[in-house]
């Protein structure tokens, strides 16, 4: 697969205003280098043909082309409940009055962000409209992501040993921000995941160069979030590029406060009103097979996710966190036409001949039936239980197929058995295989963390 290799400097632009009665514009030019930030409040304009709290009439300077223009900002007070607004002038009228979206993706501690909005690179004029005061400092960001050159190509992919399912071609951080200002978290928190949650990026998609689509992600989730890095483990264009973002078992910021043990895979588009394109979900139909493959993630069945504290579909959407105990969000990500097409995915990504024993559903449990082991992931100890079966064999096995540990039926003599992590087994992804007297062989993955 072909990838980009971008050779432009990405420019930023962090701008925090101070409106007086004396002043009428802002002239904002821009600067490859520089961050300027100065304090924010809105001044009630009675003149003004609608009703509100306006910022000045701000003049936007570019030096460098670029394919947009990305609007994001947030508020200083994380209980701030007013509504924004913005307008822009291309040419010469100013534009309607637009909604400046909040941000409800994600947890954002010390402040209420507002998503990032595309504006055309030809945008001279910008202004923000509040409908009630603000009474702390509001911080509007400009990014400029340049544009991404299309003269080299170049392809990563790292293997996994433990897997048949090729992991697919991908544009790693220095392909889609080659001036190295996107670095990643210096102290990432690890994980293992053991289910895969599929995003939408929602609104922020008018731009065709989808490299300079990711960096200016990268810049709205670090600069205007607060986060650490880019919140998606990965990243999807339709053309069916796939992006390096926070990469392999880094806990991400996507799932609405439940990020341990996921996946985040972005697809870059806003399938509330657009289609996805057959590219982007073969590529997201690859990629899942090699995560699900090389995780060892049975992709047709859900099993526990303790940070959910709830059984979650090993291939969900974001929206399937809502009413969760632990989410901090409502969200209707993935998007109204890309949600439904999640079980056709997870039936193919199964049918794959790489997937092997992860696809076969000839042995499934009964509405009725259950076997839970928890707490997983296992630190020490950990309980397995069962309800209307009869179970007469575990086995516990690595990713290889080794035979690590075996259970039979005179070392548990009710539905249920308690036991200690075996010393000398490592951190990482286990299967435990109940064997029923009917002959059914039910598999349940299992995450030690030590």
């Amino acid at each position: 697969m072909k990838k980009v290799l971008l050779l432009t400097t990405l420019s930023l632009i962090a701008i925090l205003f101070t409106f007086s009665a004396c002043q009428q514009k802002a002239a904002l030019q821009q600067s490859p280098n520089d961050r300027f930030q100065h304090t924010v409040y809105f001044k009630e304009d009675n003149k003004a043909k609608t009703a509100g709290f306006f910022s000045e009439e701000i003049a936007i300077k570019t030096e460098m082309p670029t394919p947009f223009i990305m609007l994001s900002g947030y508020v200083k007070d994380p209980k701030f409940e007013g509504n924004l607004f913005y307008r822009t002038i291309t040419e010469k009228e100013w534009s309607e009055w637009q909604t400046f979206p909040r941000m409800h993706e994600g947890k954002t501690p010390d402040r209420t962000v507002f998503a990032a909005i595309e504006l055309d690179d030809k945008t001279t004029y910008l202004q923000i409209k509040s409908d009630t005061p603000s009474p702390a400092p509001f911080v509007i960001r400009l990014f400029t992501p340049g544009h991404s050159s299309h003269e080299d190509d170049t392809s990563i992919r790292s293997g996994s040993e433990n897997c048949t399912c090729e992991q697919p071609d991908f544009c790693g951080r220095m392909c889609w921000c080659p001036s190295g200002n996107c670095p990643l978290d210096a102290t990432p928190q690890a994980t293992t995941p053991t289910h895969i949650i599929v995003h939408h990026s929602a609104g922020h998609t008018t731009s065709s160069d989808y490299a300079a689509v990711v960096r200016s992600y990268y810049d709205y989730h670090v600069n205007t979030n607060g986060w650490d890095d880019i919140g998606y483990n990965w990243l999807i264009d339709p053309h069916g590029v796939v992006y390096e973002g926070r990469g392999e078992n880094r806990q991400g910021a996507h799932f609405s406060c439940m990020n341990s043990n996921t996946t985040g895979i972005c697809m870059i588009g806003n399938y509330e009103t657009a289609i996805p394109s057959t590219n982007s979900i073969t590529a997201l139909q690859n990629f899942i097979a090699w995560e699900a493959c090389s995780k060892n993630i049975n992709v047709l069945a859900s099993d526990y996710h303790s940070n959910s504290e709830t059984n979650l579909n090993n291939v969900s959407g974001h929206l399937d966190g809502n009413g969760l105990p632990n989410s901090c969000t409502t969200t209707a990500c993935p998007g109204a036409n890309l949600y439904p097409l999640l079980g056709d995915i997870r039936n193919q990504v199964a049918e794959m001949v790489c997937m092997g024993d992860l696809s076969s559903t000839t042995n499934e449990l009964s509405e009725e039936e259950k076997i839970l082991v928890f707490p997983n992931p296992v630190v020490s100890d950990f309980t397995m239980q069962w309800e209307n079966i009869d179970v007469n064999n575990i086995i516990l096995s690595n990713t290889k197929g080794q035979m690590l540990r075996q259970w039979q039926g005179s070392d548990f003599s009710n539905s249920s058995i308690r036991t200690e992590w075996q010393t000398g087994i490592n951190a990482g992804v286990y299967l435990l295989q109940f064997s029923l007297d009917d002959g059914r062989v039910i598999a349940k993955r299992i995450v030690a963390l030590q």
